[in-house]
């Protein structure tokens, strides 16, 4: 059995207003009633005896609630005051773990709807962890996204990592066949990550052993310790640097939710989403979201409509990206809106 690491981290700034600061995308209860956060749990809890959740510390409440609510039963809770990205949450929990335990760590706001290949893929994870290799899911691209990171691969072995690619070198590595999308979920026994840690990345070794010894003494992470922990990613502190790094290719059906347009195409895939708030009038390939007050469209199409007490968008399918400068204007003239 494994050790599941969730992290909770992330703002989730590409679906507001739908997400906020105060109730971010992977604690929003919108698939039949679970968060993200809870599918996360769910998916894995048959290949982990253990749950640690590394989370922001005003979301400490909320996450544990609800964790406890989809069933989990040996919890652990990590609160970070600041959030250091992804290598010092890592390292945090690989240091509070046993040496030997192999550590199946993933975010929470990530959806799943391949069951079956996803537990394919994580038994395989776990196998090349066993055997002392640190390893990442690699997902199969179907289209040239440039917002996720490639690896480059045969069989199990990482030839190189990519960073975030414009279009034309997205295209030239989707149609080469021998590329995948970096999926951000990682598994590998806590020591020897830490053994990498401290070869490729010492001082983010050494100061997150810091915070997680003081963590162990008084169950809290002070802000003075957190802020010595340099912030970056473990693919840079480590991944891309380390020659135990394996790779499982993967066919599961994966997304990030990281758009409205991701979100509905979800919601109508697998759960079958309908709006009782919603009337429509010679309209088609819409999407309400929210159930605040009555929505009605008469004659519009291909439209994501998010209705919450704070504000309402009205946004044309396709346009998901540019919620990014809408989150910016907002942020510099309505922040109590955020």
């Amino acid at each position: 059995m494994m050790q599941h690491i969730i992290l909770c981290g992330g703002s989730g700034t590409r679906l507001w207003p739908l997400s906020n600061k105060q109730t971010p995308k992977q604690l929003l209860p919108l698939f039949e009633g679970n968060s993200l956060l809870q599918l996360a749990y769910l998916r894995n809890q048959v290949a982990c005896d253990s749950v640690l959740a590394i989370v922001n510390e005003q979301h400490s409440a909320t996450v544990e609630e609800q964790l406890l609510h989809a069933g989990a039963t040996n919890l652990r809770m990590l609160a970070e005051p600041v959030g250091r990205n992804t290598a010092a949450a890592i390292a945090l929990a690989a240091f509070v773990s046993a040496p030997e335990t192999i550590l199946l760590i993933t975010p929470a706001d990530h959806l799943i709807g391949t069951p079956d290949i996803y537990a394919q893929t994580i038994e395989t994870a776990q196998l090349l962890a066993a055997g002392n290799s640190l390893v990442t899911i690699g997902l199969q691209p179907t289209y040239p996204e440039t917002g996720f990171g490639y690896i480059q691969y045969s069989g199990h072995d990482v030839i190189r990592f990519v960073e975030k690619p414009d279009v034309e070198n997205a295209t030239i590595m989707l149609q080469s066949g021998d590329f995948l999308w970096n999926s951000g979920i990682f598994c590998c026994k806590a020591g020897i990550l830490l053994q990498e840690l401290q070869k490729y990345a010492p001082e983010i070794y050494e100061t997150a052993a810091i915070a997680a010894n003081e963590w162990l003494r008084t169950g809290q992470l002070s802000l003075a310790a957190m802020e010595e922990i340099p912030s970056t990613s473990i693919d840079y502190a480590v991944m891309e640097k380390s020659n135990k790094v394996k790779v499982v290719p993967s066919t599961m059906e994966w997304s990030d939710v990281g758009s409205y347009e991701a979100l509905a195409q979800a919601l109508v895939q697998h759960y079958q989403y309908h709006n009782h708030q919603a009337v429509s009038i010679e309209s088609g390939n819409n999407m309400v979201i929210g159930k605040e007050k009555l929505v009605a469209l008469v004659g519009v199409e291909n439209l994501v409509v998010v209705n919450t007490p704070e504000a309402l968008l009205i946004m044309k399918k396709g346009k998901g990206q540019e919620i990014k400068q809408l989150h910016q204007w907002v942020k510099e003239n309505r922040p109590e809106l955020l």
